[in-house]
């Protein structure tokens, strides 16, 4: 089972719980029967583990790129940004690829895959790029 070290994993514990557990598994010993995620070294008995998976990105990564600066703003990826911008009427830049479509509006309304601009327009998210025209994320 040491093809699981140096991937990022989610372990559960599969206790009443539910705990799991996310990092990069760093060590694995079979002779005292315990793994090592790290960051912090957290030593997880295998008596304890339910399951493992692999992940792509670890949670803690996700949440460090979700207010990614940029020279005008941030660009909005979590559903509290999206909900700020449209609780304080920020003025929002819109991108799709390389191409402008709004440098300065507002957003109405949004849910998991759309976002609805002033003027009508729905927009997919994964489609394009939303920047708050803000210096702070």
């Amino acid at each position: 089972m040491k093809h699981w070290v140096g991937k990022k994993v989610v372990v559960d514990n599969g206790g009443p719980y539910q705990t799991k557990r996310y990092g990069t598994l760093i060590r694995w010993n079979d002779k005292e029967q315990y793994v090592v995620l790290s960051p912090g070294g957290v030593r997880i008995g295998m008596k304890d583990i339910m399951s493992i998976r692999e992940i792509a990105v670890l949670p803690q990564e996700v949440r460090r790129a979700a207010g990614r600066p940029n020279a005008i703003g941030y660009v909005m990826k979590t559903m509290r940004q999206f909900e700020h911008a449209i609780l304080f009427n920020s003025a929002v830049m819109v991108w799709q690829g390389d191409k402008l479509l709004a440098s300065s509006t507002r957003l109405v309304k949004h849910n998991d895959q759309t976002v609805t601009l002033e003027d009508g327009a729905v927009l997919d998210k994964r489609e394009h790029r939303f920047i708050v025209r803000s210096f702070r994320g």
